[in-house]
């Protein structure tokens, strides 16, 4: 049973600098385990030291590697956190209130963007991915020295650190700033159908499914019915083998496809196909082909 993990309160056993609503956390792991059910209690800035961290939030998923960072509001996502090679897995992370980046916005005076000219990146408010600069990497080393030394730092300076992030980031990025924190509040039915369209071929779990439309598994099952008149086991079953055959026609191997769908082997996904369209793949690709 996958278990649903509390950030930044799981994280006390890390180096961090911390206030009541404001931590800075200096996060190593030697062997980070598999993809994990997150949710971010407060607003989250993550730096990727050495590794990757692999994220799905809503209906989009994203990779980051080392030297660059994310931007996450609070809320539900899936992650997994890899090392590479011999190194551990490290990151840099900034927790926050929300109500702190939307009073920052408001200091400064962010005008709403004209959502029409923002590029595809910043129509999202689910994530924002961006390239640490060599600013930013004497700004996180400044850090974790006083991390590592173990100093006493007041809050009135770790809310300047905090507002200087800001800060860098509104100089290049404030349309994504303000789409991140002031986002306007879409229509459930249209959200939770955006994200099921786009993780058809994510293999998601129905349980991972329904934790990143922010639902019970029991709610969203039924919420799922209610909108497609069809079980949402039943309905992605389908629509995956619905893009096994597209892609049996466009001449994909069959090893290929089974592997991608997440079936178990080749027999499950054979069987699978013939009982929906009366072929087993190796025939219907054959038939296609010619």
């Amino acid at each position: 049973m996958m278990v649903n993990i509390q950030v930044p309160e799981i994280l006390t056993s890390h180096q961090q600098l911390t206030t009541k609503d404001i931590s800075f956390v200096y996060y190593n792991e030697l062997t980070p385990a598999g993809r994990n059910l997150i949710t971010f209690n407060k607003c989250a800035i993550s730096f990727i030291l050495s590794g990757q961290k692999e994220l799905y939030r809503g209906a989009e998923c994203t990779l980051v590697s080392e030297q660059e960072a994310i931007l996450i509001p609070n809320g539900n996502a899936l992650i997994a956190e890899r090392k590479l090679n011999t190194k551990k897995y490290s990151s840099f992370v900034v927790f926050f209130p929300a109500q702190l980046a939307q009073a920052f916005i408001e200091k400064y005076l962010i005008k709403k963007p004209n959502l029409q000219q923002l590029d595809e990146t910043a129509e999202k408010d689910t994530f924002f991915k961006f390239q640490q600069t060599a600013y930013i990497t004497e700004y996180l080393n400044g850090l974790i020295q006083l991390i590592k030394r173990g100093e006493s730092v007041p809050l009135a300076l770790l809310s300047h650190k905090l507002e200087e992030l800001f800060l860098v980031l509104m100089e290049s990025f404030p349309a994504h700033l303000y789409k991140i924190f002031m986002p306007v509040v879409s229509d459930n039915a249209n959200r939770l159908r955006e994200i099921v369209e786009a993780s058809i071929l994510k293999n998601l779990t129905l349980t991972e499914l329904a934790f990143l439309t922010n639902r019970s598994l029991a709610t969203f099952k039924r919420d799922f019915e209610k909108e497609y008149h069809v079980s949402p086991g039943k309905y992605l079953r389908e629509r995956k083998l619905d893009a096994a055959q597209h892609q049996l026609k466009e001449g994909a191997s069959i090893h290929e496809i089974y592997l991608q769908l997440g079936y178990d082997n080749v027999s499950n996904f054979a069987a699978a196909f013939k009982n929906r369209f009366g072929l087993s793949p190796v025939i219907y690709q054959s038939k296609t082909q010619n």
